[in-house]
C-alpha cells in the first residue's frame, strides 16, 4: 500500500478559477498565513518513519508558490527521504526560470501546471486574471526545456464543457502533446469540490475514491481533513499540532471512513455523497 502525504502549506492564491471554490464566501474569511515551519518539520519527521508514505504533494486550495518557505520545505522533505516522490501543483504565474531552477535544485520530482486555456482571452476568463497566458506558456516551455532529471512536467487543462470544450482539448494537446505518449499535456474533467461548486456530470456517490485510501491530507493549520476536496476542513480527523500521524490515521473515525470507501458505502459520509471524486 502506498500513501501520498498531501500538504496545503499556504492559504493564498493568485488566481480566481471558475471551477475552483477558492473564492467562495467561506474560504474568503479564513486566514491565509502559511503553515509554521516547525509544524511542517514535525509532520515530515514522523512521516519518514512510516514506510507506507512514499509521496509528498504540495497543492491544496491555494497556490504553493505564494508560500515564502516553499523552497525550504521541498529541500527539507527531499533530504529527509530522498526516495520520496515530491510533487507540486501551480498555476504557473510565479514560475519564473529562477524559481523553477530553485525548486528543481531543492528536489522536486513532478511539476504540474494548471494552464486551462488555449488563448489569452480564454485564460483570463477561466483563471480570473488578465495578461498571464503568454507568461505562463513561456514558464512551461522553460521548465520542459530545463527539467533535467526531474520525473515529469505536466501541463493540465480542466474540460468544463462550456468555457473549455472538448475541441479546445484537442487544440491544447496539439500544443503540449499527450503525457502517456511522451508529451506534456493532460486533460481532466471538471470536479465539483465535494458539492461546493456546480456538478456537471453524473457520478456514483457510493463508489470508492482512491484519495480516501491513498492520501493523508494536511490543512495549513495542521488539521487532517478528508482529502483536498475538503478544502475548508469541515470534517477534520485530528490536529497534527497536538497529535501524531499514526494517532489520527488509526483513530476510529478515520478507520471507519476508509472502510466506507473500501466497501463502496461512501455515500454514508455527508461530504462524499455529493462529491464527483477524482
Amino acid at each position: 500500500m502506498s500513501i501520498q502525504l498531501h500538504f496545503e502549506t499556504v492559504g493564498a492564491c493568485s488566481a480566481r478559477c471558475l471551477f475552483c471554490m477558492y473564492d467562495s464566501a467561506e474560504n474568503r474569511i479564513l486566514p491565509k498565513r502559511p503553515m509554521p515551519m516547525p509544524l511542517f518539520k514535525k509532520i515530515i519527521d514522523e512521516a519518514v518513519t512510516i514506510p507506507q508514505i512514499n509521496e509528498v504533494a504540495f497543492a491544496g486550495l491555494a497556490e504553493p508558490l505564494m508560500d515564502p518557505m516553499l523552497i525550504e520545505r521541498i529541500a527539507y522533505t527531499s533530504a529527509a527521504r530522498p526516495d520520496w516522490r515530491l510533487e507540486m501543483y501551480t498555476n504557473g504565474f510565479a514560475l519564473t526560470p529562477e524559481k523553477f531552477e530553485a525548486i528543481k535544485a531543492a528536489g522536486l520530482d513532478v511539476l504540474v501546471i494548471s494552464l486551462n486555456a488555449v488563448s489569452a482571452e480564454q485564460h483570463a476568463l477561466i483563471m480570473g486574471v488578465k495578461g498571464k497566458y503568454d507568461l505562463v506558456c513561456s514558464h512551461i516551455d522553460y521548465a520542459i526545456a530545463h527539467k533535467g532529471t526531474m520525473a515529469h512536467i505536466d501541463t493540465r487543462a480542466v474540460v468544463t464543457g462550456d468555457t473549455f470544450t472538448v475541441a479546445d482539448g484537442f487544440t491544447f494537446l496539439r500544443r503540449w502533446g499527450v503525457t502517456h505518449l511522451g508529451g506534456y499535456g493532460k486533460l481532466i474533467t471538471e470536479r465539483n469540490w465535494a458539492g461546493e461548486i456546480r456538478t456537471t456530470a453524473p457520478f456514483d456517490p457510493n463508489s470508492c475514491c482512491k484519495r480516501a485510501l491513498e492520501q493523508i491530507s494536511v490543512h495549513r493549520d495542521g488539521r487532517c481533513n478528508l482529502c483536498c476536496y475538503d478544502a475548508l476542513s469541515k470534517y477534520s480527523f485530528g490536529d497534527l499540532k497536538t497529535q501524531t500521524i499514526r494517532e489520527i490515521y488509526n483513530s476510529p473515525a478515520y478507520v471507519a471512513f476508509r472502510q466506507m470507501h473500501f466497501e463502496n458505502r461512501a455515500a454514508e459520509h455527508p461530504l462524499c455523497k455529493v462529491c464527483t471524486r477524482v
